[in-house]
């Protein structure tokens, strides 16, 4: 077991929550590129863990690799899987834009017919 690895780790409120653990710089990498992918809203970060040889039990010192900022750094390119997503936001677009024809004439004659009825009770009760 060697004294370095590499973590994925997610914001969670003030904390970080990690998410993955590997023993390979390469891994590491890979790992955070996907999570970036898979969530690029969220701050992500890899760092390097180092055991301390004179601590006893689990100390670590760790160094920052990579940092995702969501505010900083736009979204990466959407993946082709990404790609109905996409269609969505397209579709829901299009139908922000279509026009629906609205039924003035119905209403009209409902409003006229409405008013004809008022007319007609208030004249029946004076004519009483």
């Amino acid at each position: 077991m060697t004294g370095e690895r590499f973590v994925v780790q997610r914001a969670a409120g003030k904390k970080w929550e990690t998410l993955t653990v590997h023993d390979a710089q390469a891994d590491g990498s890979a790992a955070f590129a996907a999570a970036v992918q898979g969530a690029p809203r969220a701050f992500l970060r890899l760092i390097r863990l180092q055991a301390d040889p004179e601590a006893r039990g689990e100390v670590y010192d760790w160094t920052l690799v990579s940092l995702h900022d969501p505010r900083r750094n736009p979204a990466p390119a959407a993946l082709p899987a990404a790609a109905p997503a996409a269609k969505k936001a397209v579709d829901k677009r299009r139908q922000a834009e279509e026009r629906v024809r609205v039924p003035v004439r119905l209403y009209i004659g409902l409003f006229l017919s409405g008013a004809a009825l008022v007319m007609l009770w208030l004249l029946a009760g004076r004519l009483r």
